[in-house]
Order: structure tokens, then sequence, then C-alpha cells
């Protein structure tokens, strides 16, 4: 069976996991068996004790946050062909915006409008095979709904002091 490296703690994990929780989890297999049980619910709870009084009184999630912030803080957690995928449609998604950009560009030299010809969309999703172009068309749902919701956030914030 190949072995990965250890993941590396999530950063809730290192708020709510103080130097001796961490070590008494790193001892719990060597406890003798009946009381590991106790020792791990022990451990649990407290954790959980520990993560209730940080997020108490927090009502929402930071909203600034772009999706490439996310996927690259995601990555350190996935498997290599996961982190492979993900470098894939980034490159993927970094040439969708320059093509649009292209036509933009072009469209604004010839004075024509965007729809006259083939989107550079269209262009990538023709060389694509149609599992890449599922994944191609779920990625550019989720990127543009996120930033949809951003904007979203934006206006209404803006709105609601006017």
């Amino acid at each position: 069976m190949e072995k990965f490296p250890p993941k590396p703690m999530t950063p809730l994990d290192e708020f709510v996991t103080p130097p001796f929780l961490y070590t008494l989890k790193l001892l719990l297999p060597y406890v003798p068996t009946p009381a590991q049980r106790s020792l791990a619910i022990f451990l649990k709870f407290f954790e959980l004790k520990k993560t209730m009084e940080i997020f108490y009184g927090f009502d929402r999630g930071r909203s600034d946050v772009s999706p490439e912030a996310i996927l690259s803080d995601l990555k350190p957690y996935m498997n290599p062909d996961e982190q492979e995928m993900m470098e894939q449609m980034e490159g993927m998604k970094n040439m969708m915006e320059m093509m649009q950009q292209m036509q933009q560009t072009q469209t604004a030299a010839n004075g024509h409008d965007e729809d006259s010809g083939s989107s550079p969309f269209d262009f990538l999703k023709g060389i694509l095979d149609p599992e890449q172009q599922s994944m191609f068309d779920m990625y550019n749902d989720i990127f543009s709904n996120v930033t949809d919701t951003a904007n979203a956030d934006t206006q209404k914030g803006e709105t609601d002091y006017e």
C-alpha cells in the first residue's frame, strides 16, 4: 500500500488544539485500551468546547475571499491526483480569462459585437473530451456563482447605508 505523507493540521485544528491536547492525541494509542475511549471522548469534547468559545458571536464568514484563494488554501489537504486536477483547472481558468481579454481587445479594435462569432469558451470546450467539458462547465459555474454572490453582497452592503 502506498504511504502518503501526513496532511498538515487545518487552521481550525491549530486554533482549537493547544499543545498539551495535541500531545495527548499522539499518546492515545499507547494508553491502556479501556481508557482510550474515555480519553478520546474527552479530547473531542475539549476541542468542541474550544471551537464554541472561539466562534461564539460570529454571525457570518468572510465574503471577500476569492475562489482562487479558497482553492489555494485547500491544495495542501488534497491527494496528489486532486492537486494535479486543481492545477489543470487553474490553468484552464487562466487560459479562459486570457482568451476573453483577447476577444474583448479584438472586438474593441474591430468594432464588432462579442456575439458575432464563437466565444473563447466555445473554442476551449471544443478541444476537451466530454468528461473535461463537464468539469469545465462545473468549475465555470462555481467561479461565476461565487463572483456573482460577492458582487451582490457588495452592492447590498452599499445600499444599506444610503
